[in-house]
């Protein structure tokens, strides 16, 4: 990011970033234009990509927790009258503010949403029924 004001990527580098892309390839050409054996991995890659989101946001949501809980024991702490306690309190919550901002900003630079994962998960699921519904016999979803 920082490094881009200082190294032009070549139109060539930039394509071959983008057909490696395969979900953005799938969104932006739709399923039907993969074979059956890339939709299988790719829908196992949204799998794997949902699973890293769901953890990443678990954690992130009891650093968030905690971040609170530390300010409110700093407050306790104040009015028990341990000044040097509830600082230290104080700063371990600022400290958990800014690593929970720091993973909610890492999510949305990594995955756009989980929304927009669910969706394209859900457009190859469906392709793969079809297809498998044309063969004649059900796609197994798990």
């Amino acid at each position: 990011m920082f490094l881009r004001k200082y190294y032009k990527e070549s139109a060539l580098e930039r394509l071959e970033r983008e057909a490696n892309d395969d979900v953005g390839l799938l969104k932006e050409l739709g399923p039907e234009h993969f074979s059956n054996h890339h939709l299988l991995d790719l829908r196992e890659e949204l799998r794997r990509r949902l699973d890293h989101f769901d953890r990443v946001k678990k954690m992130l949501m009891l650093l968030g927790f905690s971040s609170a809980g530390w300010f409110v024991g700093g407050v306790g702490f104040l009015l028990g009258g341990w000044e040097h306690v509830a600082a230290v309190a104080y700063g371990i919550s600022g400290l958990s503010m800014l690593g929970f901002i720091a993973g909610v900003w890492y999510l949305k630079w990594k995955y756009d949403s989980r929304g927009e994962l669910m969706h394209t998960l859900i457009e190859v699921e469906e392709e793969l029924r079809k297809r498998a519904s044309l063969k004649g016999r059900g796609a197994p979803l798990r």
